[in-house]
């Protein structure tokens, strides 16, 4: 493992260079952090990215979604979804997605019965609103690349666009628990499959909200962990999960390997891997562990395997020994008492000054 390799993809990942300045307190300040670069690169790829760039990925979701309000036909309706709205994003342009949900009907989760049921043909409805949106971005964005090959997004690149934008055609897809509390974190969402002429459902309102619920108890660390796994996929090619399990295995973590701050953050690192072995070597725990919204196990068909958290587990134990190894050469040739100490878990030593 070259961590100093890791150190530079993960500062190129995070900030633009002709813009960064080190300000004190920032998220960028891990790199002044007087200690060993494994230690360094773990609590820097835990860090939110700052603020001003997941505002310029907002702004450019806004700017797709009032072109799109000011060109479609009335009753259509935009949300947000994903990594960036749920702050788990690890880079500096992160893309974002921007739902557009038709008006002409809504999908009923059974017990929910249609007071006045829908006779028009839905799938010919989202194809339509599909190529709808297609024509209406194009004239909105002329300089942009409208990709529209995709099965279930139309993906917006480049041109006066800083950053990439997915628009998501879909149909909400109401709930009891929604019909009951009125609450849009109960409500589903089912999104369009122009290859298989077909939708399929997802809770991303749940998700975020559990995902929320979660960070909160934990001080902030369900997030940083989150983090951390996708970097550690964006550093290693061979790891083949994706970025939404890997949240979802982050949110499954006890709160207690979790609920730590700063300068603990080397804790939720030991308990990554802590919770990654039980995965690895307990199948019916594996087995049980389900997304934030409930609506499938992590590692079931078609999604993750034992074999990717093998991989991803490897990864982290390799950088536990590079942790390991320059805390004890720190700590044998450059013991320094003239900064604040750090407290490391699972070392011979309970308090190492550097």
């Amino acid at each position: 493992m070259d961590i100093q390799a890791r150190l530079e993809r993960l500062a190129m990942r995070r900030t633009d260079p002709s813009l960064f300045e080190a300000r004190t307190g920032s998220y960028e300040s891990y790199r002044d952090l007087k200690v060993p670069d494994p230690i360094r690169y773990i609590i820097g790829a835990m860090q939110p990215i700052d603020t001003q760039y997941t505002e310029r990925t907002l702004e450019q979701g806004r700017r797709v979604r009032d072109q799109l309000s000011k060109r479609l036909e009335d009753g259509v309706e935009f949300r947000f979804q994903g990594s960036v709205v749920n702050d788990t994003h690890i880079r500096q342009h992160s893309d974002i997605d921007l739902l557009v949900f038709t008006g002409r009907f809504i999908f009923l989760k059974p017990p929910l019965v249609a007071r006045n049921r829908y006779t028009e043909d839905t799938t010919k409805d989202m194809t339509e609103l599909r190529d709808s949106a297609r024509t209406a971005l194009a004239e909105a964005f002329p300089a942009v690349d409208v990709d529209d090959s995709g099965d279930r997004s139309i993906e917006l690149s480049g041109g006066s666009l800083a950053r990439n934008v997915d628009v998501v055609p879909a149909a909400w897809y109401d709930t009891q628990e929604f019909d009951e509390t009125g609450d849009e974190v109960h409500r589903g969402v089912k999104v369009f499959s122009r290859a298989k002429s077909s939708f399929a459902a997802n809770y991303p309102f749940k998700n975020a909200a559990e995902i929320d619920a979660k960070d909160r108890r934990c001080s902030g660390g369900m997030r940083k962990a989150a983090r951390f796994l996708k970097t550690l996929k964006a550093d290693n090619e061979n790891i083949r999960l994706s970025s939404y399990d890997l949240a979802s295995i982050a949110w499954n973590m006890p709160d207690a390997s979790l609920n730590y701050g700063m300068p603990w953050d080397l804790k939720i690192f030991y308990g990554c891997r802590d919770f990654l072995r039980k995965i690895v070597n307990e199948a019916s725990f594996r087995g049980g562990l389900s997304v934030p919204d409930g609506t499938r196990r992590i590692f079931s068909d078609g999604h993750a395997t034992v074999d990717a958290a093998r991989v991803l587990l490897s990864d982290i134990d390799a950088l536990a020994s590079q942790f390991s190894r320059a805390v004890e050469a720190k700590v044998l040739h450059e013991h320094k008492t003239d900064v604040p100490q750090v407290r490391y878990p699972n070392l011979y030593h309970s308090t190492v000054h550097f």
